[in-house]
């Protein structure tokens, strides 16, 4: 009886062995089963979440598109507009460089021009010196002849009655 006894023991402990066993994969098992759908909710959420990002990265790359295009035609206008200032800039150059020739022209022009109104007025100067020498001289010699003139005469006192030498 005692090995019967020892059997039902050791069958008794089996039990509560395999038994313990059972419940402790059981719990793990329920632990397991909620940690997955648990990380299922949280897959679909990131999937949702993903999803959701890529019909806003197609939205976005939509409104990208005529960005882009703007972006291209702003750069060649701006290219065009540099174009047009190094133009304009050179245009200007060009005016300002035949500006200052035309002033140096001009310049010259003037000093040359007041170099001959200087001359014009020396000469003016000597020809009226040699007028009214020869103005002095003409006088001199009518009241040289008057002094000869029959002043009774009314033609020698028509020729000399304003040059007759003071009396």
């Amino acid at each position: 009886m005692k090995s019967v006894w020892a059997l039902v023991f050791l069958a008794t402990c089996a039990l509560v062995v395999v038994s313990f066993q059972a419940i402790q994969q059981e719990i793990n098992i329920r632990k397991m089963r909620n940690m997955m759908l648990s990380n299922a909710q949280e897959v679909k959420k990131n999937e949702d979440a993903i999803l959701s990002s890529k019909t806003e990265l197609q939205k976005l790359s939509v409104q990208l598109v005529p960005l882009d295009k703007e972006k291209i035609q702003l750069s060649k206008k701006l290219e065009d507009l540099v174009k047009e200032k190094e133009i304009s800039e050179q245009n200007m150059n060009t005016c300002q460089t035949q500006k200052q020739e035309a002033e140096q022209h001009r310049s010259e022009k003037t000093v040359e021009a007041d170099a001959q109104k200087t001359n014009q007025n020396g000469e003016i100067q000597k020809v009226q010196e040699e007028v009214q020498s020869l103005q002095k001289q003409i006088l001199d010699r009518d009241t040289k002849i008057c002094l000869y003139v029959d002043k009774d005469r009314e033609e020698g006192r028509a020729l000399c009655v304003d040059k007759m030498p003071p009396s």
